[in-house]
């Protein structure tokens, strides 16, 4: 018999209602035994999903604890399809700590981060992407992001594995029936239907995998930097796609010596933001420092927003940190628009840098920032993610079992085209089948799903 237990399920710190949650087979002797109810304060035969007013107590002194709203509900019915027993009381971190600490005494154990989750898992009521969907959608920062997780929480990815593993399993019972049946020809007796199988199997693989980067790019977000000149007006722009002042700006260049990083949704995509000191050569060695963590950032970054000053012209300053660029996707920014001086010449952008777009900006006023963030969607989604019928790649982990399943099944079709024995392309077809499952959970070690769990929150 599993241990019950349990846990406080909302985050730290002071709010109005505060949730302790029980699972296990003990949940409900153990909710009866530290809940009184109503004002009479007498125990009470829990019924399943209904919800109780009443006390929490130390049984021990009758003393009560706190004032509550417990719900029980009864497995499989619950979130662990074990018991379960959510006590809301007030938010605060004592009640919270009350209530979870005669829980313990009473005989359950604190939970491992994710075990919750965890043992949903293991009682069958959601896969290991789904459950994987769960952390996604409690860490989500975009709308993108939040509607990704739940589409994988629901099952859209779940299903497209295991639709292409059940057809995986019927191309292996046709290799199969050539290895006990040797007679039977495998090139003469299913060759060519077998070949068809595996390589639709395999475009649908790479349909997937080529979606991958933007599936990310919506869970995780985008690392950009904010580079340019001193004084051109970095965390100006970093304040007005924050809509605060959270970088302090002031007319004295160099104001910004190290890096300011915060997160903003741009264009339906999370930005993680970084306002970078100003790159140019200089004799001050903190100043140094502050350039040198400018560079770290922006061959950190997967996108730079390079700031040029419109109202002075471009130096030789600044056409050198363009060449820094490299291959990054990035954005020019001819900032301070609404001053209406145009020095940057624009020809001059057209005939090098024509391969990054660039906007007229202004961070003071707001102007051309829309624009920005609909070049950034462009850039980097192209499109929705809705668009497409098929489930988006988010996971590193799922993108690499669908990359060892590609490469196998990639190896069982020149094994065919070599007419290999049966067997050589058995192993591949059962290698592409163990990677597929190895993202729901169907064929993973019980030390990877543990390690899984552990990036979840307490009490999830």
């Amino acid at each position: 018999m599993e241990d019950t237990i349990a846990a406080i399920a909302t985050a730290t710190g002071e709010a109005a209602i505060g949730i302790v949650r029980l699972s296990g087979s003990q949940a409900r002797p153990i909710a009866q035994e530290v809940f009184r109810a109503g004002k009479t304060k007498k125990r009470v035969r829990l019924k399943s999903h209904r919800v109780y007013y009443g006390s929490i107590v130390d049984p021990a002194r009758e003393e009560p604890l706190d004032e509550v709203l417990l719900t029980y509900m009864q497995g499989p019915r619950s979130y662990t399809r074990e018991d379960v027993v959510e006590v809301s009381c007030h938010g605060g971190p004592m009640p919270l700590r009350r209530v979870l600490g005669v829980m313990l005494k009473a005989g359950a154990r604190l939970a491992q981060p994710g075990e919750f989750t965890q043992r949903a898992f293991r009682h069958g009521r959601i896969d290991l992407a789904q459950a994987e969907a769960v952390c996604d959608m409690i860490r989500a920062q975009s709308d993108e992001a939040a509607n990704l997780a739940l589409q994988q929480l629901e099952g859209t990815l779940s299903r497209e594995i295991t639709q292409l593993r059940h057809q995986l399993l019927g191309s292996l019972a046709t290799i199969e029936v050539s290895i006990d049946f040797p007679d039977e020809d495998i090139d003469g007796h299913a060759g060519p239907p077998l070949v068809d199988d595996l390589t639709r199997m395999r475009e649908r693989l790479q349909a997937l995998l080529a979606r991958a980067g933007e599936g990310r790019i919506i869970r995780e977000g985008i690392r950009t930097a904010i580079v340019g000149k001193p004084n051109v007006g970095k965390s100006s722009l970093l304040n007005a796609l924050l809509g605060q002042e959270r970088a302090i700006v002031t007319p004295i260049a160099g104001t910004t010596r190290d890096l300011i990083e915060e997160t903003v949704v741009q264009g339906g995509v999370a930005l993680v933001l970084t306002d970078t000191a100003g790159i140019h050569l200089t004799e001050d060695a903190v100043e140094q420092e502050g350039v040198e963590r400018a560079r770290r950032a922006l061959e950190s970054s997967q996108l730079v927003l390079v700031v040029f000053d419109d109202s002075q012209g471009l130096t030789e300053e600044d056409k050198s940190l363009l060449s820094m660029i490299g291959s990054r996707r990035a954005v020019v920014l001819l900032n301070k628009s609404d001053l209406d001086i145009k020095k940057v010449d624009r020809d001059w952008l057209k005939a090098h840098v024509d391969n990054v777009p660039w906007l007229e900006i202004s961070a003071r006023t707001g102007e051309g920032l829309e624009e920005l963030q609909r070049l950034i969607a462009q850039l980097f989604l192209g499109r929705s993610y809705e668009s497409s019928a098929r489930p988006l790649i988010a996971s590193m982990r799922h993108a690499h079992c669908l990359e060892r399943a590609h490469d196998s099944l990639k190896q069982a079709l020149e094994a065919l085209g070599r007419e290999e024995v049966a067997d050589i392309v058995s192993i591949d077809v059962r290698e592409a089948i163990h990677a597929l499952g190895e993202i729901t959970g169907d064929s993973l070690e019980a030390d990877i799903v543990d390690r899984i769990f552990q990036d979840f929150c307490l009490g999830k």
